[in-house]
Order: C-alpha cells, then sequence, then structure tokens
C-alpha cells in the first residue's frame, strides 16, 4: 500500500517554518549512514528550548502513522538533560533540550514508499510486461535503498505547534548476502560459537491465566553466540511466542472478545552472560509485548502489525534448573510487571504487577 504524507501536511509544514525562530518550528531531516540489514546504526539530536525564562511542554512525540509501517526506525531513547522521560507529557526547563536517540535497523531492501518534504521514492507495484534485455539490464543497474519515515513532536506550550523529524536511512545487504530480518524467522545451526534450543516455551500469569503455566507457540529455535564462557543472546533474535486469550477463560475480557499476546525481542538489546558447558545464566534480557484482536497465526504476525497493546519488559534473567544432561536442558525467568504497564485500562486489569514466569525446556547444542 503506497505511503504518502500529502499536500495538507506539506502545508501545515510551510506554515510552521514561518512561527517564531525561538520555538524550532521547521522542518529537519536527519540522515542515517549506510546500514547493513542484520546491523544497525543511531542518531542523536536535540530538539531545544532556546528560552531562558519559559518551560516548554511537548504532548507526545511519536512516528506519523503510516511512515514507519516496516519499523526500520525506533526511538531508542528519550533523554531532558541526563533525565530518561516517556514519550509523552514532556517538559522541558529555559536553556534546555529534549535528546532524543533513534536507531535504524534496515528490515528489507525495498525503498520507502513515500512522497513528502519535496522528494518523492519507492514505485507503485504494478506488473508491466518487459523484454527479457530490459529486466536484465535493470537488475545489473543496483539502485540505493532508501528507508524514510517522520517522526513529530506536538507542542502544546507556550504554543500549539508541531515539528517534524525527517529520518533518511540507506540499507545495503547483510554480511551474509541477507535482505531481509524479522523475528520469527532465524534459522540457527550449532557449531562455529552458535548454540541452538529448539524446545517448548511454557508461559505463567496467574493474574491472566490461571491453572499453571501453559505451553505456548514458538515460531522456531532460539539462537546463542558463545566466546569462550560468555554466552550473548540478540533479542533481535528472539522468535515470536504466541498465547491466544478468549473471553470464556479470562473473565475480564468482554464477551466474546477474542486476542492474541504476542512475545517477541526487543528491538537492540543483547543480553549476555555465562556458559560452563552445563548451566545457562543470562542477564539484561528484554521483551517486547503486544495483543492484537483477533486469533493470530504465526504467519499473520508481522513486525509493524497494530496492536491494542504495545510495551516493553526489559532487565529480565534467565538461570538454569535443569543442567544440560544429554543434550536436554531446562531454563527459567521471572519478572513482575509495573503498575498499569500497557496503558490499556482493559489489559491492565490482569496485566499491572502481575508475576510472570516462563520456562524453556528442550535441546540444547552446540
Amino acid at each position: 500500500m503506497r505511503v504518502y504524507i500529502g499536500a495538507v501536511l506539506m502545508i501545515i509544514m510551510l506554515c510552521i517554518s514561518c512561527e517564531d525562530s525561538g520555538m524550532l518550528s521547521q522542518w529537519q531531516t536527519e540522515s542515517f549512514s549506510k546500514t547493513a540489514i542484520t546491523q544497525s546504526s543511531q542518531k542523536v539530536f536535540r530538539l531545544s528550548n532556546y528560552s531562558s525564562t519559559d518551560e516548554q511542554h511537548i504532548r507526545s512525540i511519536a512516528f506519523d502513522r503510516g511512515s514507519n509501517i516496516a519499523e526500520h526506525f525506533r526511538m531508542a531513547s528519550l533523554k531532558v538533560g541526563a533525565q530518561l522521560v516517556d514519550a509523552t507529557d514532556i517538559v522541558i526547563p529555559p536553556n534546555s533540550y529534549l535528546e532524543v536517540t533513534v536507531s535504524y535497523s534496515p528490515k528489507n531492501m525495498d525503498t520507502s514508499l513515500a512522497n513528502y518534504n519535496g522528494w518523492v521514492t519507492g514505485e507503485e507495484e504494478r506488473f508491466i510486461p518487459k523484454h527479457p534485455d530490459e529486466i536484465a539490464k535493470a537488475a545489473a543497474t543496483e539502485k540505493p535503498v532508501i528507508h524514510r519515515a517522520v517522526l513529530q513532536a506536538v507542542y502544546d506550550y507556550p504554543k500549539t505547534e508541531i515539528y517534524y523529524i525527517h529520518l533518511v536511512g540507506y540499507a545495503e545487504k547483510g554480511p551474509q548476502g541477507e535482505t531481509t530480518i524479522s523475528a520469527g524467522s532465524v534459522n540457527c545451526y550449532p557449531g562455529n560459537g552458535a548454540a541452538c534450543f529448539d524446545g517448548d516455551f511454557l508461559l505463567d500469569i496467574p493474574s491472566l491465566a490461571p491453572g499453571g503455566p501453559k505451553s505456548l507457540e514458538i515460531s522456531g529455535p532460539i539462537k546463542f553466540q558463545l566466546e569462550g564462557n560468555t554466552i550473548h543472546l540478540k533479542m533481535n533474535d528472539f522468535p515470536y511466542v504466541l498465547m491466544v486469550l478468549r473471553s470464556e477463560e479470562i473473565p475480564q475480557l468482554p464477551s466474546g472478545v477474542i486476542a492474541t499476546l504476542v512475545i517477541s525481542g526487543s528491538e537492540d538489546v543483547v543480553a549476555s552472560g555465562s556458559f560452563d558447558g552445563n548451566r545457562v545464566i543470562l542477564d539484561n534480557m528484554s521483551f517486547r509485548i503486544r495483543v492484537a484482536l483477533g486469533e493470530l497465526s504465526l504467519s499473520q504476525v508481522k513486525q509493524g502489525m497494530s496492536a491494542l497493546v504495545d510495551f516493553d519488559v526489559d532487565d529480565i534473567s534467565i538461570e538454569t534448573i535443569s543442567p544440560l544432561d544429554q543434550g536436554w536442558i531446562r531454563m527459567q525467568l521471572e519478572t513482575s510487571l509495573p503498575n498499569n504497564p500497557s496503558g490499556n485500562e482493559l489489559f491492565d486489569q490482569f496485566l499491572s504487577n502481575a508475576n510472570i514466569m516462563g520456562i524453556l525446556e528442550g535441546d540444547f547444542t552446540y
């Protein structure tokens, strides 16, 4: 589907650019260095408050709807001074700034379909018969792969306005020739520094689904990297895990409602720990939790799918409770969610302060 920021947006930006120069009301472009599939790069920029007397209030900063569907870009952190802040209700004191860190992790080699800031990229997907010589010539001519998205910061004090940041990334094939990447699609082959877990993922959330751990559908193996006695897990490589929520099993849900809880690894997080040949100890795991309406299959889960709930749970550790024996291992992770973790009133009824325990049991080869 073609993605456009239309003429109305352009008019708004032109009008904003005519505002008082002290209010940061202008169109800003941030370009990333060329980045390979499976890798990432970052840009850090500031939205400054030049006033020496008045604070500024940003109601929210987020990606413009439709401009980052593939999720090539992600806000890695927001800071006012040295203090981390959320993406809503941001107060910037006089003579201070909001520091925005954005990561660029290209997911594919498809140029963004976009038409804004006077620049058109991408092409309509339609079939036009061509002579074989034309097809061969086009294939031999490599064009740069360009990914584009727009961040918008909505100010509501001292003036109501929107500040746009145009993000531009350039993608190239990965080190092994990779042209696409998404969670849930990683293959794992043991040896040469790789270790593979292939087994069951059991999840116990008593406040959500009483009755003990439930065996969930998982999209593939979990790939670890070994360096001596050190073990790493790129959370980008963590497979999708699905849990179907039905109103007849969960009284808090409205009658007839079916939803799917999707667990995947958080972007750009690497968990590290130790492996002595028998036990895995891993720290700093981080998971992305999403809930979408309907009963989804693994093939229907997409990186940029819309969801009712979308938040991350970080600082999780995993430890071995049954050491590796004849290729079989049992590991456990446990955490507690904060109050109102999702911001969705319906689902926070059973997610607020919930205790969560996950168990991984199965084959571990390296």
